[in-house]
């Protein structure tokens, strides 16, 4: 039988770069707002705090290393990092190309990316949808030059490949109006480069599925809990928790528990013929980014339940023949979707995936 890999998202916005010191201040970066967040209502469980209070820094070119080493200990396969690239411009890049100084890096990656425009949206600055830096997908020139960026990342040994081919996944490929063209030329550049059969391309899959969707590329994942939340009956996503008594505001927050919408996720069909990877996650909670303006949070994600349904999703990857099952995510700790250590269930999360994976 084939050997699913399990992929985890990885965040690289734990260090400081010039734009994000303009954007919202000096020092910024993704702890910034999971150290201010306050539980919203009773029993909600912020602000998270990384085990030993390690906030750690991505500037740091050792910290990428060590967490590969814990993260492999525990059964994960491999890392998907978000790759940021706007007609050039490269933002968060540095942690990045630090791995490509080290002489043999301790676990499997690869890249998404992410290409969405980054707006005032990034921390929920009162839903603004100011654009501090537009996506422009330009043509071959613009292709070529973010090819060439990528390929000494492909050209690693612990670059992810399938039958030889790099791995990369994009966020909105819908997005990218050439997409075609675009990633008709990347296979040409990859040809010409020794990857003989091109790239594997899998395009994100976020959105409700009441019909097949259009795969752009050669594969698709989906993205959880985007996805089975459009599931979820409205009669359960209308479980509302009153907001504790310091938040000025009469809102009420809409609390699903986690197992659920896992329910719904090990449940729901895959595309029949195609390839299609399922996905995974830990958590969700972005009140940290978003302050009181909550869509939907879940509770009573305890490791024991994470492993539970983390089990059942493994084995519907193995018995589909799978090549990834991705997890969101190693590090997202302002979506509240991590599996890294915290205060709270100290390495739970990472010991539920290695004995989800003990089938």
């Amino acid at each position: 039988m084939k050997q699913t890999q399990v992929i985890a998202l990885y965040l690289p916005q734990f260090h400081r770069i010039p734009e994000n010191d303009l954007w919202w201040g000096d020092g910024f970066t993704e702890w910034t707002n999971v150290k201010k967040a306050k539980p919203l209502f009773e029993n909600h469980l912020q602000p998270r705090i990384p085990l030993n209070e390690n906030y750690y820094d991505l500037s740091d070119p050792s910290v990428i290393p060590e967490q590969m080493k814990l993260a492999k200990e525990y059964g994960i396969d491999g890392f998907c990092f978000y790759h940021y690239w706007f007609a050039g411009k490269k933002l968060l890049e540095k942690p990045l190309e630090n791995l490509l100084n080290e002489q043999n890096i301790p676990l499997n990656f690869m890249f998404c990316w992410a290409n969405e425009p980054w707006t005032r949206t990034w921390d929920g600055d009162m839903g603004s949808k100011q654009i501090l830096i537009n996506q422009d997908y330009g043509n071959e020139k613009e292709w070529e030059e973010h090819f060439q960026y990528l390929l000494p990342f492909f050209k690693r040994n612990e670059y992810i490949k399938k039958d030889g081919r790099p791995v990369i996944a994009i966020y909105r490929a819908a997005d990218i109006k050439k997409r075609k063209e675009m990633l008709s030329f990347w296979n040409k550049l990859a040809i010409q480069n020794d990857f003989k059969n091109g790239l594997f391309i899998i395009n994100t899959h976020r959105m409700d599925i009441d019909k097949e969707i259009p795969i752009y590329g050669d594969a698709i994942y989906d993205f959880e809990p985007f996805i089975s939340q459009h599931f979820l009956p409205e009669k359960q996503v209308t479980n509302l928790h009153k907001p504790i008594d310091y938040m000025d505001t009469k809102k009420e927050y809409p609390v699903q528990d986690y197992a659920k919408i896992c329910d719904r996720m090990v449940q729901r069909y895959v595309f029949k013929g195609k390839n299609h990877y399922l996905g995974f996650f830990v958590g969700w909670d972005n009140s940290p980014r978003i302050g009181n303006r909550v869509w939907l949070t879940f509770e009573n994600n305890t490791p024991d339940v994470v492993e539970y349904y983390f089990k059942i999703q493994y084995q519907r990857s193995l018995d589909l023949e799978n090549d990834f099952l991705f997890i969101n995510a190693w590090n997202e700790w302002g979506e509240g979707a991590f599996l890294e250590p915290d205060e709270t269930y100290k390495y739970g999360y990472l010991e539920a995936i290695k004995k989800g994976k003990m089938l």
